[in-house]
Protein backbone atom coordinates (compact mmCIF):
# COMPACT_ATOMS: atom_id res chain seq x y z
CA UNK A 1 0.00 0.00 0.00
CA UNK A 2 2.84 2.39 0.83
CA UNK A 3 4.45 1.78 -2.55
CA UNK A 4 1.19 2.56 -4.34
CA UNK A 5 0.74 5.77 -2.34
CA UNK A 6 4.34 6.75 -3.09
CA UNK A 7 3.89 6.21 -6.84
CA UNK A 8 0.55 8.04 -6.96
CA UNK A 9 1.89 11.06 -5.06
CA UNK A 10 5.09 11.05 -7.14
CA UNK A 11 3.22 11.20 -10.45
CA UNK A 12 0.61 13.64 -9.19
CA UNK A 13 3.22 16.02 -7.86
CA UNK A 14 5.26 15.71 -11.06
CA UNK A 15 2.22 16.84 -13.02
CA UNK A 16 0.93 19.44 -10.55
CA UNK A 17 4.17 21.27 -9.67
CA UNK A 18 4.22 24.23 -12.04
CA UNK A 19 7.36 24.33 -14.15
CA UNK A 20 7.22 28.13 -14.20
CA UNK A 21 7.68 28.20 -10.42
CA UNK A 22 10.86 26.15 -10.65
CA UNK A 23 12.10 28.19 -13.60
CA UNK A 24 11.67 31.38 -11.58
CA UNK A 25 13.75 29.89 -8.74
CA UNK A 26 16.80 29.24 -10.92
CA UNK A 27 16.40 31.83 -13.66
CA UNK A 28 19.39 34.01 -12.79
CA UNK A 29 21.70 31.28 -11.53
CA UNK A 30 22.67 29.53 -14.77
CA UNK A 31 25.69 31.04 -16.47
CA UNK A 32 26.86 30.48 -20.00
CA UNK A 33 25.94 31.30 -23.51
CA UNK A 34 23.77 29.66 -26.10
CA UNK A 35 22.85 26.03 -26.28
CA UNK A 36 25.00 24.82 -23.38
CA UNK A 37 23.37 27.26 -20.98
CA UNK A 38 19.87 26.23 -22.12
CA UNK A 39 20.74 22.53 -21.75
CA UNK A 40 22.02 23.18 -18.24
CA UNK A 41 18.93 25.24 -17.42
CA UNK A 42 16.50 22.58 -18.66
CA UNK A 43 18.38 19.81 -16.86
CA UNK A 44 18.30 21.79 -13.63
CA UNK A 45 14.55 22.39 -13.98
CA UNK A 46 13.91 18.67 -14.54
CA UNK A 47 16.20 17.70 -11.66
CA UNK A 48 14.57 20.10 -9.20
CA UNK A 49 11.09 19.02 -10.27
CA UNK A 50 12.08 15.39 -9.66
CA UNK A 51 13.56 16.22 -6.24
CA UNK A 52 10.45 18.15 -5.17
CA UNK A 53 8.20 15.32 -6.40
CA UNK A 54 10.14 12.64 -4.51
CA UNK A 55 10.21 14.79 -1.40
CA UNK A 56 6.44 15.28 -1.51
CA UNK A 57 5.94 11.55 -2.09
CA UNK A 58 8.07 10.67 0.93
CA UNK A 59 6.17 13.17 3.06
CA UNK A 60 2.88 11.64 1.89
CA UNK A 61 4.02 8.13 2.81
CA UNK A 62 5.28 9.42 6.17
CA UNK A 63 1.89 11.02 6.88
CA UNK A 64 0.18 7.76 5.95
CA UNK A 65 2.46 5.86 8.31
CA UNK A 66 1.80 8.36 11.13
CA UNK A 67 -1.97 8.15 10.61
CA UNK A 68 -1.95 4.36 11.00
Amino acid sequence: MKILIFIVILFASWILIPEGFIRSLIEGHINGDGENAMDSFEFTVILLKAVFSVLLAFIGVWFYHKAK
